[in-house]
């Protein structure tokens, strides 16, 4: 790992100025700083320690580090030259205010249903607040569940055997394909992934597993400890039981010209009240040689979110539409609602625009969740931003 000389910390400084100079009052006082700020090849030069022109978030420091999720547009983990050009840009989409110019008010709106959630899985019931949201207020329904699902079992993730058949663990996916994570897939790993480093299971055929809370902690972190490198990350949803995820939503949907990237927090909630999220961190995963397998519903669990889901596999309270229209299976945290694929004859829509939506008659503009296996069930927002917390 590289050391950080006095000039790249010079760079870090800037960088860290840079970023929080997002007040346009400011923008005589900074402008000095924006002439000396480093170049993105320069930024890469600093930290790409495998030379692939990218900048990977174990390969992050600093500011950089920092926000990297926000810098991170397109969610694949990597920050390319041109996601670093746009790096001041990026971060004042998260801070300042919307540009109210840009909301598109000759788009159909349906405002959030909220008849279809499962009233048991929700905390002291459903209440409306008027929320600063971007700069302008905005009646929300704020929303608070366990994030633990109800119309199924949650799990089975890792097999413990290497003998055991797909019945025993969950599924995983690799370049928009899902796989069956049985003992035989575990074992694998090193042919599947071309990398001879990947060691899961012992001598006797037994699976290293995560068996605990603590090992769940250490494991699923993004640095991994050394200990629970090379093991199946299982963390169980009692572990989590107690956490309380607040959705704060607008109860009536504003549809803006400028897609706004996805955080990490998340990106919506199923009917049942468990959190969608953004895509996994695949390659935090894989470098440590770990292997997070989802449940065969998309979801898994972790520390700071409890059981969630990263994709839409159809295990999920679903409401049907009365034309050939796919189902709703929940709301995005800007109020728009989020679809399955394929509607009733099969068919996927051909017009979904870049952040997976699209509109019609009767819905409105409205999502559509990707394959499970492209680990992405929308790719930005269209609408003014809720926002998600959970309380540990």
């Amino acid at each position: 790992m590289k050391n950080l000389t006095k000039t790249k910390r010079k760079y870090f400084l800037l960088l860290t100025t840079l970023l929080l100079a997002c007040n346009p009052n400011q923008k005589k006082e900074h402008k000095a700083n924006h002439q000396q700020r480093p170049s993105p090849s320069q930024i890469i030069k600093e930290l790409d320690s495998n030379n692939d022109n990218k900048i990977s978030k174990t390969e992050a420091r600093g500011p950089i580090a920092d926000e990297f999720s926000v810098i991170d547009v397109n969610s694949d983990e990597l920050l390319s030259k041109n996601e670093l050009k746009n790096i001041t840009k990026t971060k004042r989409q998260k801070i300042i205010e919307i540009d109210k110019s840009t909301i598109n008010h000759n788009i159909k709106i349906v405002p959030l249903n909220t008849d279809h959630f499962i009233k048991e899985n929700i905390i002291g019931g459903i209440i409306q607040k008027k929320i600063n949201l971007s700069g302008i207020e905005t009646l929300c329904y704020v929303i608070k569940t366990h994030s633990q699902a109800t119309e199924h079992k949650m799990g089975p993730w890792c097999p413990t055997n290497i003998e055991d058949g797909i019945s025993k663990g969950g599924i995983w996916f690799d370049d928009d394909k899902v796989y069956d994570v049985s003992g035989h897939f575990i074992a694998n790993l090193d042919t599947f992934y071309n990398d001879d480093k990947w060691k899961v299971y012992r001598l006797d055929g037994t699976i290293k597993v995560t068996q605990t809370k603590e090992g769940c902690i250490a494991a699923a972190k993004p640095n991994v400890e050394k200990d629970y490198q090379n093991y199946c990350v299982q963390c169980l949803p009692e572990y989590f039981k107690d956490q309380v995820t607040t959705f704060v939503i607008p109860v009536t949907p504003q549809y803006i010209n400028n897609p706004q990237s996805i955080g990490r927090d998340g990106i919506g909630i199923a009917f049942n009240g468990v959190k969608f999220d953004p895509p996994a961190p695949l390659h935090a995963i894989l470098a440590a040689h770990t292997i997070a397998p989802l449940d065969d519903h998309g979801g898994h669990v972790n520390p700071h979110g409890g059981y969630h889901y990263h994709a839409a596999t159809g295990s999920t309270k679903e409401i049907e539409q009365t034309d050939i229209h796919s189902p709703i299976i929940g709301y995005a945290i800007d109020g728009f609602g989020i679809f399955t694929l394929n509607n009733k004859d099969g068919n996927k829509p051909k017009d979904l625009d870049e952040c997976g939506g699209h509109s019609d008659a009767i819905r409105g503009y409205h999502y559509h969740a990707g394959k499970p296996g492209a680990n992405q069930i929308i790719k930005c927002l269209h609408g003014i931003p809720g926002y998600i917390n959970v309380q540990e």
